[in-house]
């Protein structure tokens, strides 16, 4: 059984690292096809509801057929007639609508729509010679959604297992007007790694993505929501309440670069700062950054991760402040490349 997993580009290491927690024995194999896409081969007696849990992946596809193509639109036709796609029959029915999604990346002298057009054309030819039955295309909600990868010259012809992109969390009742792509807050409690029984603090927390999403990977620990505006802390408030987590979080009305806790309050803190794109000027943003990692090195017994595009900034604040940098690596969100830092205090 042949998987493709999508995610944030930049964290396709942690989509395989959670894989291999959650299925075990049953991973035979992963592959980075491309940035923000895990090719994971399994077992066909993996549980594939396990995959539908996962915190870091976007998107399942379930990989029917796998063949080659060339630059020419033609090749993509002759790709689709070379592949075995008996087991799309096996999901489809008289009543079943059919939607298409056609991801295309590399050198190629045709477009994702001209794919999709011969694609879906091919597939209503298909399904009508194979069932008697001329498919009904539903491109807003369709029961059964194809989904057809081509990566330079590999196509990889699947059905989506997601009805809907798993980053839309159950939980979110309340949305931050900049919120954070849940699958990267998940990402970051993983870099983080915390210990067991320890104490998590979120300083800027918005809607409470962050904490919500280590409660409920890490529940051992206890974590605090902290935001200088009320009203984000009362909407992360009623999004830790619909998660279930409340009895594992407390909140609390601050400003991060003042905390109002004693020192060293927590073992350790995850955030996502505001990125200061809109404030002017850059001095404004040096400020903020200076006194966030300033009142950090006093407020945490261990390491912080957070995200942000203040990349040099952040870098020349750490060794100036005294933190040690563990790690950086570059995510993409919403278009936007930022940088996971993940600091460790020396005093």
């Amino acid at each position: 059984m042949i998987l493709i997993l999508t995610t944030a580009p930049g964290i396709e290491d942690l989509v395989i690292s959670e894989l291999r927690e959650k299925v075990g024995e049953g991973l035979r194999g992963t592959d980075t096809v491309n940035p923000g896409m895990v090719m994971a081969i399994m077992s066909d007696d993996v549980d594939l509801g396990v995959v539908r849990g996962m915190g870091t992946v976007e998107n399942a596809v379930l990989i029917l057929g796998v063949g080659s193509v060339g630059r020419d639109i033609n090749t993509v036709r002759e790709c689709m007639g070379k592949l075995n796609l008996e087991g799309l029959l096996t999901y489809y029915t008289a009543n079943t609508t059919l939607g298409l999604e056609v991801d295309r990346s590399g050198e190629h002298d045709f477009k994702s729509p001209e794919a999709a057009s011969v694609i879906g054309e091919f597939l209503s030819n298909y399904i009508l010679g194979r069932t008697g039955l001329r498919p009904v295309f539903n491109l807003d909600n369709p029961d059964l959604e194809v989904r057809v990868i081509i990566v330079n010259d590999r196509c990889m012809v699947g059905i989506n297992l997601t009805r809907r992109s798993l980053r839309d969390r159950p939980y979110r009742r309340y949305s931050h007007p900049a919120s954070i792509n849940p699958i990267i807050a998940n990402a970051m409690i993983r870099i983080l790694n915390p210990k067991p029984h320890t104490r998590i603090c979120d300083i800027t927390c918005g809607s409470g993505t962050i904490v919500i999403e280590g409660a409920l990977n890490y529940g051992g620990s206890t974590y605090l929501c902290a935001d200088i505006d009320r009203g984000h802390v009362l909407g992360a408030l009623e999004n830790i309440k619909a998660a279930g987590v409340y009895d594992k979080v407390d909140l609390l009305v601050m400003d991060a670069t003042r905390p109002a806790l004693r020192e060293r309050a927590c073992d350790y803190a995850i955030f996502n700062p505001p990125f200061g794109i809109r404030v002017e000027p850059i001095q404004g943003i040096k400020e903020f950054y200076h006194g966030l990692l300033t009142s950090l090195s006093e407020l945490i017994r261990d390491s912080a991760v957070f995200i942000t595009i203040r990349k040099s900034l952040v870098r020349s604040l750490a060794r100036e402040l005294g933190f040690d940098i563990v790690s950086e690596r570059v995510v993409e969100q919403g278009g936007i490349y930022s940088s996971i830092f993940k600091l460790r205090v020396t005093h």
